[in-house]
């Protein structure tokens, strides 16, 4: 009996000690109403079961809370010593940039509410993590954007945090006090939390005070992209395919192999250029003449009339003779593509009321507007071009240029999205609950300048892809990828080499944007909000495919879910994954990578497709047609004989040798080249300039095992791919 009672005793030890370890390994969790101390500038707010605090004031230019008015105090008390980040739960408001930050205290104890050096600022939250799985990493890993509650690592992402800020709570004194400091009026705050810093922690764990994990599961690392082709969105407009000042008199050189492929929607250029005016070269009428053949149009950019940045007020006088002479030369050309006239950009950056003789609205706004009613009655009329989403501003101009007011409201409403794409989905959500609230009729949207919030990363395919996505999603009917590089106008928003103007991956990304007919179909990435995982698909029942875009801030495997596959596709299709690398905007790409070409069953409409994503600056493409057509070239998708072709290899299937047989219109440089079906290449059988006509190139696989092999011709920006058979 004794020793029974030793191992029964034993048992019991044990089991305490591991329900210890596992308590400190759980999350302490705060509701943010519960603090023992909330200072009068904090208001608690109950909506829809969820209680929360928020600040009552906006303090956005002060580096310290400053005040005892503005702090919210905790007692803690931890499970063990250690060291632990500092998470929390909150919602970023409408106005993106003025309603996201909020401080805490660099250490436990009371801290000096004036004296920078005591605070931690958590600025700039465009992301964040709301999805019970995922894990709570930083605002790259995590997707959530405005105007939901998500999660944050505020350790891992307050400015001045370099390496994370760490609470340490010693042997012997596991009570300890916390402070935030509120800091901007649109931040609301749910819940607070500490974990463990050698631990991950999921939403569901912060939430429930669960235990951490040393390591994350490789399996949660799967995200997918669920694409219904059965669902269409609209016609295929591409619209998010302009760039601003992406071309010039001169460059880029080749309009037809440059841009056309592109089938741009519209670029936004100086309405002048040259001496004298804001930009030094790209007006508007040369590049509206030079693109007529192409499907882009043209925006005048009104506000480049005048010199210097800001801009410095040339007076009516000179403005109205200008703009007049402008629409003068328009009408003479007789141009079909120009896509309207912007009034002005982003007014609250550069309009000097005292130095310009008043208020911009009544100005220069509503003289102008009248003057385009009267010499250009069927233009459309653009604006208010704000440097970015807000909605107060923009109220406030909606509300002067209603038709029941000054009668001047715009036909496209337009503002920039340059911090990446986390808000442009709330942002719009915002825009179109502001028309319903001011009953306004919708307006069309044009966000005629975008870019991600690092400008070296301009036309990267992988930040492209959720910009599209979003512009896609919620109607936008026109974009522009912004110009950050002065000196290098005509690039296409750096979808073209800054020197030798050669084209970059995300040229390549935007050809598989442009090669989209047919109708967009409806795509739902892991988060609506936020610069993760997300795509573009169309279908095109016509032509018999389906192809589909995507990339994001992430890395590793993704799976994409395609369902409402046509049945006249078959009960099989052939399916074809690609990849267009990106080093940076300056770094070549001579085509994108074949990664895999196969055949799947199609089971209910429903087929799914892994692809690993090895960069996220990378783009992909998945392209899905019925077994047989598979063939792609700069006009589109399908067969075009007499043109650019290759042939079916014969004999197939063969052992060993095989002839492989191509077709080129004219002289140009040609790669031939055969890949194992896991996309491994196996043979290069041409590389090199190659004369127009027929060829014949023999294929010698005595080296290979039998199997599936492909084969592909690249030749001008036509791109073909074909399948084979070796049986030994």
């Amino acid at each position: 009996m004794d020793q029974i009672r030793k191992k029964v005793w034993a048992l019991l030890l044990l089991t305490l000690f591991i329900g210890a370890v596992y308590a400190q390994d759980n999350a302490i969790l705060i509701e943010a109403e519960n603090a023992d101390s909330i200072g009068t500038d904090f208001q608690i707010v109950e909506e829809q079961n969820v209680t929360y605090v928020t600040p009552g004031t906006d303090f956005g230019g002060v580096t310290n809370p400053g005040s005892e008015d503005k702090l919210l105090i905790f007692t803690v008390t931890f499970e063990a010593a250690g060291t632990y980040d500092l998470y929390t739960k909150v919602r970023v408001g409408p106005n993106g940039a003025n309603d996201d930050s909020f401080y805490f205290a660099r250490t436990f104890g009371d801290r000096p509410v004036d004296q920078d050096s005591g605070w931690v600022r958590v600025n700039n939250i465009g992301n964040g993590a709301e999805n019970p799985n995922d894990y709570v990493i930083s605002y790259a890993e995590n997707s959530a954007g405005n105007l939901v509650f998500k999660w944050i690592n505020a350790s891992e992402n307050g400015e001045g945090a370099a390496g994370g800020t760490l609470f340490t709570v010693p042997e012997g004194a596991l009570t300890q006090t916390f402070l935030i400091g509120s800091r901007e009026n649109g931040l609301d705050i749910d819940k607070i939390a500490f974990g463990k810093s050698d631990l991950f922690y999921t939403v569901s764990d912060l939430e429930n005070e669960g235990a951490g994990v040393a390591q994350i599961p490789d399996d949660v690392q799967v995200t997918t992209l669920f694409v219904d082709l059965s669902d269409s969105l609209r016609p295929a407009t591409r619209a998010g395919s302009g760039a601003l000042y992406g071309i010039t008199a001169d460059l880029p050189s080749d309009i037809d192999n440059l841009v056309a492929p592109l089938k741009p929607r519209m670029y936004v250029q100086p309405a002048r250029s040259g001496a004298g005016f804001q930009q030094p070269i790209g007006a508007a009428l040369p590049v509206a003449e030079r693109v007529a053949e192409t499907t882009a149009e043209v925006t005048f950019r009104l506000a480049d009339i005048n010199p210097n940045w800001p801009y410095n007020w040339v007076g009516w006088d000179a403005w109205e003779a200008e703009i007049r002479a402008i629409v003068q030369e328009n009408n003479e050309a007789g141009l079909t593509n120009i896509y309207g006239y912007e009034i002005w950009n982003e007014q609250h950056g550069t309009w000097n009321e005292e130095a310009n003789g008043g208020d911009f609205f009544t100005v220069l706004w509503k003289p102008t507007y009248d003057l385009l009613r009267e010499i250009a009655p069927d233009a459309r009329i653009i604006g208010p071009s704000d440097s970015y989403y807000n909605r107060s501003r923009l109220e406030e101009f909606l509300t002067f240029c209603d038709e029941d007011e000054n009668d001047c409201l715009p036909d496209v409403i337009c503002w920039h999205e340059l911090g990446g794409p986390q808000n442009v989905s709330a942002n719009i959500d915002n825009y179109r609950n502001l028309e319903r609230e001011l009953r306004i009729s919708p307006l069309e949207i044009s966000i005629n300048e975008y870019s991600s919030d690092n400008h070296d990363y301009e036309g990267a395919p992988g930040v492209s892809a959720a910009f599209i996505a979003k512009f896609e999603r919620k109607g936008v009917e026109s974009a522009a990828i912004s110009w950050w590089f002065p000196p290098y106008a005509g690039r296409l928003g750096s979808l073209l080499t800054t020197n030798s103007l050669e084209k970059g991956g995300g040229w390549w990304f935007y050809k598989w944007y442009g090669d989209m007919t047919g109708y967009m179909a409806n795509v739902t990435p892991p988060s609506q909000s936020g610069d993760g995982l997300d795509g573009t698909a169309n279908l095109d029942m016509s032509n018999e495919f389906s192809s589909i875009i995507f990339g994001g801030n992430l890395t590793g495997d993704v799976s994409v879910d395609v369902s409402g596959i046509p049945e006249s596709f078959g009960d099989s299709v052939e399916v074809m994954v690609e990849e267009v690398p990106w080093e940076s905007r300056n770094t070549a790409v001579t085509y994108p990578t074949l990664i895999s070409l196969t055949t799947m069953l199609v089971e209910s409409g429903e087929l799914s497709v892994p692809v690993e994503i090895a960069n996220p600056l990378y783009g992909y493409r998945i392209y899905i047609t019925p077994v047989g057509k598979m063939v792609a070239n700069e006009q589109g998708f399908e067969e075009v004989p007499g043109k650019f072709s290759l042939a079916q290899n014969y004999p197939n299937p063969f052992n060993p040798t095989t002839q492989i047989q191509f077709h080129l219109p004219k002289a140009t440089n040609v790669k031939l080249t055969v890949y194992s079906i896991n996309g491994q290449r196996v043979g290069e059988l041409v590389n090199g300039f190659q004369s127009a006509g027929t060829h014949r190139v023999q294929f010698d696989a005595s080296n290979l095992a039998s199997g599936v092999y492909i084969y592909q011709l690249i030749a001008d920006g036509y791109s073909e791919v074909k399948r084979m058979m070796l049986i030994k």
